[in-house]
């Protein structure tokens, strides 16, 4: 709690522990998935898969940690001991309290189990193997970190069995995904509906969520090679997509009760994006998508919901053209660009003729909880 409001950190991070795949995956998948060092380099040890790295070679050799002054100094300066100790559940929800963060969702992994060409068997192991260290980082935080599970959209069968098995089993209660293009795919290909119906059956919220860097292609990719001009396209580009395809291919009207969020990706672009998409489908929407009974401002007004950061200002633009209620709050701990220890304490701070207390007390806690929808006793009640 911070300033008597409670906070729920709708999308958070850790920096996994470098034996989550050794620990986690079945034994006969472990020898698939290692590190490497790329030539020329010492330091610093990417993950790879069947051999190949999960990180594009862009990221790799333009050593972006440099470009923004990043080093394991850095984080330690910033987040204290864990970076050394680990962020293991109990110093994860230690680090939050300083935050005044009750309750946190974490997103991954970034990249390792999203290699563009992956072995479908496998990348459905390595979603169960997150799903066990999430179970453990929930038991051991005493409720306060949850984590959201991997669906492994490469084999549609084997993604329900492991959504499936996440939930009965391992206590998983909210899935995601990148919101890039799989085996030429987007996530409004209905491919993907018996995953959304399973969701929407289990009453699990679903979200996407972008990570720079990924060894497959992603907007900008293909046409940059500085830290500044790929981060700043890839993650609200790749967002914006994931919504128009699964606006205008008819998920939300084939699956009214679905729950999805789009994270780290900005929201001040959201009204405006919503009304091109809206100004098109008037044009073309009666040949291209006539199963559609809605607009896109409305299906988003129901079936969605955007995060925003701390210091984000333009989300009074969300609020002002779309209402309070379908904004969720996100720390970014713990990447460099977080306010952590800070950022609720960023976020209080925003104009109150902007974004007004009931507005903020909504965003912060009340619209989280109505996003994830955690069975009672899910997380813990202090």
């Amino acid at each position: 709690m911070r300033d008597g409001f409670k906070v729920f950190d709708a999308d958070a991070h850790v920096v996994y522990p470098p034996d989550l795949w050794s620990r986690f995956l079945d034994s006969e998948y472990r020898d698939r998935v290692g590190r490497r060092a790329p030539a020329g380099f010492d330091h610093y040890n990417p993950v790879t898969v069947d051999g190949r790295w999960t990180q594009h070679p862009t990221s790799i050799y333009g050593q972006f940690q440099k470009a923004i002054n990043w080093t394991t100094e850095d984080m330690i300066a910033k987040y204290g001991d864990i970076v050394t100790a680990g962020f293991t559940g109990d110093r994860v929800a230690d680090a939050i309290g300083l935050e005044g963060v009750d309750a946190m969702v974490i997103y991954g992994p970034e990249y390792d189990m999203w290699l563009e060409g992956i072995d479908p068997q496998l990348q459905a192991a390595m979603a169960r193997a997150y799903n066990r260290w999430g179970e453990e980082m929930r038991e051991t935080s005493g409720g306060r970190v949850v984590t959201s599970g991997p669906v492994p959209l490469n084999d549609v069968a084997r993604a329900l069995e492991e959504i499936q098995f996440a939930h009965d089993h391992l206590g998983t209660r909210c899935f995601w995904a990148r919101p890039d293009q799989f085996n030429h795919r987007s996530l409004g290909d209905r491919y993907y509906d018996p995953i959304y119906e399973l969701l929407e059956d289990l009453d699990c919220a679903f979200a996407t969520h972008e990570y720079m860097g990924l060894n497959a292609p992603t907007a900008g990719s293909d046409r940059f090679d500085t830290f500044t001009e790929w981060h700043t396209v890839v993650h609200p580009h790749e967002a914006q997509c994931a919504l128009l395809s699964m606006i205008v291919h008819g998920v939300f009207e084939r699956f009214p009760r679905l729950r999805v969020a789009y994270m780290e990706a900005g929201c001040g672009w959201l009204p405006s994006w919503l009304h091109r998409i809206d100004e098109h489908l008037e044009l073309a929407g009666a040949a291209e998508a006539p199963e559609l009974s809605r607009s896109a401002t409305e299906y988003f007004r129901r079936n969605c919901w955007i995060s925003t950061e701390c210091d984000d200002r333009f989300v009074a633009d969300v609020i002002r053209w779309l209402g309070d209620d379908h904004i969720v709050f996100e720390t970014d701990f713990p990447h460099p660009d977080s306010k952590y220890p800070k950022a609720t304490e960023h976020f209080l701070a925003l104009d109150p003729d902007l974004v007004p207390e009931a507005s903020k007390r909504k965003v912060l806690w009340d619209n989280a909880v109505d996003l994830y929808r955690f069975p009672d006793r899910y997380l813990p009640a202090a």
